[in-house]
C-alpha cells in the first residue's frame, strides 16, 4: 500500500527552481497558474496546461519542475522521469526534484533506481517530513523486494491489558431478561455475569511466499492469538488460522486470493450437560482488489465467504457473504496524516432452525469505519479509529420473545499512540470503547480496554 507524500511539494516549495532557470523564459503567469493548481490537488489540469508548452521550454528549470510534478501526479511517468532529469541536469543539488524523480522510479517499477534516489537523499540530512516519506518509500520498496524473492515475512507480540466487561453483557441482567423475554426474577450466572479483569496477551504470525512470473506469486503461513484473564480462566482464549494463496502486482493494481482456516478456543461458563463453550471454527475464501489511482490514493474492494460454526452450539452456525470497499489518502502536509475508509456489508444465513423448527439467526450487518493517522517525528505516530456497525435479524422473535425484529447498532471508539523504538520493533497503546445499542436489552451493553504491546517484525 503507498502511504506516501511529498513533503517539500508546499506553496513555496513549487517556486523553489525560480532562482535558477535557464532556456527561453516561461510566461510567468502560466507557471503561477500551474503552481496555483498543483497546490489546490489539480495535477491534470495543471499538466494539461504545460505540456503543450515542453517543445518551447524544455529547459527552463521552473517549467520542467512544474511539469515534472504535474505529470507524477497525473500518472505520466515517462513525463515525469524525462523532466525531473531535465532539472537535475540543471542543478544537480535541486532536493525536489531529486525525491520526486525518486518517487517516479518507484511509481515506474524501477526499484533499484528509488531505492538508490531515496537513500541517497536519506544521507543528505533532510527535515523530519521528508525522513518520514523516505523511510515509507524504503519501506515499500523492501515489500515490493519480498515480492520478487522467495522469504519468510512475520510478527511477534507481547501485551497487557484490562478488560471491563469480558463476557458483553448489561449491568443490570435482571431488567434486561425481564425486558427481552418477559421474565421476571432471573439471576446472571456463568456467561451472563459482567466480568472485568486485567490480562495478557501473546500472538505471532509467520508467511512464506515464492515469486512465480510476471508479477504472479504464491504464500502460505499461519497465526497463532492467546489471552489470558487474571482471575477469569474460563475466558482464556486460544485462536490459530491457517491460510495460503496467490497474488498478482500489475503496476498499480494488486490482486490477492487466499483461503484459510481458523480455529477459536474458549470454553465461558454456559450451563448445561455437557456444557456449550464459545469454541468456533471459521473456513473462508477471500478476494482483494486495489488499484492506485495516484502515488498517494489507494481503493479496494473485498469479497469473501465464509461459513462459521460453533461445535458445542450448532444453532449459532451461519454462511457469511461478505462485501468491502475501501479508500486510502495519505496527504501533503504536516505529520503525513493518514486516513482510510471503509463501507461493508455482510448476508449471514443460519444453518440450522432455533428449536421451533421454524426459526432462525439469520441477520445482515452494514456498515462504515475509519482509521487516521498522524506523525509527529519519523518514530511516533498517533492513530485513532471509528466504527459503526448496524444489525438486524431476519426472522421475528429470532432473540428475544417480546422483541419482533432485533436491531442492534455498535459503535467503536480507538485512540492510541505507536512508538518505532527499533527498526523492526514497536510499542503501541491504545484505548478502545465499544458501544451495543440494542433494542432487546440483554444485548445492551458497552465496554472499555486499554492495552499496551511490544510487536517486532521479521522480514
Amino acid at each position: 500500500m503507498k502511504l506516501l507524500a511529498r513533503p517539500w511539494l508546499t506553496a513555496a516549495g513549487l517556486v523553489v527552481a525560480a532562482g535558477f532557470s535557464a532556456g527561453a523564459s516561461a510566461d510567468p503567469a502560466t507557471l503561477e497558474k500551474a503552481r496555483r493548481l498543483l497546490v489546490e490537488n489539480n495535477p491534470k489540469q495543471a499538466y494539461m496546461e504545460l505540456i503543450g508548452l515542453q517543445d518551447k521550454l524544455a529547459g527552463n528549470l521552473d517549467f520542467d519542475y512544474l511539469l515534472g510534478v504535474a505529470a507524477l501526479d497525473s500518472g505520466k511517468i515517462d513525463d515525469a522521469i524525462i523532466a525531473f532529469e531535465r532539472v537535475l541536469a540543471v542543478n544537480p543539488n535541486h532536493a525536489g526534484a531529486q525525491m520526486d524523480l525518486a518517487r517516479a522510479y518507484f511509481a515506474a517499477g524501477s526499484f533499484d533506481l528509488a531505492e538508490a534516489g531515496f537513500k541517497s537523499l536519506a544521507a543528505s540530512n533532510p527535515p523530519p517530513a521528508a525522513q518520514q516519506t523516505i523511510a515509507r518509500y524504503l519501506e515499500a520498496i523492501n515489500a515490493r523486494k519480498r515480492q520478487t524473492t522467495p522469504g519468510w515475512l512475520g510478527y511477534g507480540e507481547l501485551g497487557l491489558g484490562y478488560d471491563t466487561n469480558i463476557t458483553g453483557v448489561p449491568s443490570d441482567f435482571g431488567a434486561a431478561a425481564q425486558q427481552s423475554f418477559g421474565i421476571v426474577g432471573i439471576e446472571a450466572t456463568g456467561n451472563s455475569v459482567k466480568r472485568k479483569a486485567g490480562f495478557g496477551n501473546a500472538a505471532g504470525a509467520m508467511e512464506y511466499s515464492v515469486p512465480l512470473s510476471r508479477g504472479w506469486s504464491v504464500f502460505a503461513g499461519g497465526e497463532g492469538k492467546l489471552r489470558g484473564y487474571e482471575g477469569e480462566s474460563k475466558y482464556n482464549s486460544l485462536s490459530g488460522e491457517a491460510r495460503a494463496g496467490g497474488a498478482l502486482n500489475d503496476g498499480p493494481t494488486q490482486w490477492r486470493a487466499l483461503a484459510s482456516y481458523l480455529v477459536f478456543n474458549q470454553d465461558g461458563e454456559a450451563p448445561g450437560d455437557p456444557a456449550p463453550t464459545n469454541d468456533r471454527r471459521i473456513a473462508s475464501a477471500q478476494l482483494d482488489w486495489k488499484y492506485s489511482l495516484d502515488p498517494r490514493t489507494q481503493v479496494g474492494l473485498t469479497g469473501q465467504y465464509g461459513q462459521v460454526r460453533f461445535p458445542t452450539n450448532e444453532v449459532e452456525d451461519f454462511d457469511q457473504l461478505y462485501l468491502q470497499a475501501t479508500w486510502l489518502k495519505s496527504f501533503d502536509a504536516k505529520g503525513q496524516p493518514l486516513l482510510y475508509l471503509s463501507a461493508f456489508g455482510s448476508d449471514d444465513r443460519a444453518v440450522n432452525k432455533l428449536p421451533d423448527g421454524e426459526t432462525d439467526k439469520s441477520k445482515n450487518l452494514a456498515g462504515l469505519r475509519s482509521y487516521a493517522q498522524y506523525s509527529v517525528n519519523p518514530k511516533l505516530n498517533l492513530f485513532n479509529g471509528l466504527g459503526f456497525v448496524m444489525r438486524r435479524d431476519k426472522d421475528a422473535f429470532a432473540r428475544s420473545t417480546t422483541v419482533e425484529k432485533g436491531k442492534d447498532k455498535f459503535s467503536e471508539f480507538l485512540v492510541g499512540l505507536n512508538w518505532q523504538f527499533q527498526k523492526t520493533c514497536a510499542v503501541r497503546t491504545q484505548y478502545v470503547y465499544t458501544r451495543n445499542n440494542s433494542n432487546i436489552a440483554i444485548y445492551d451493553f458497552d465496554r472499555s480496554e486499554v492495552s499496551t504491546a511490544v510487536r517486532c517484525d521479521v522480514n
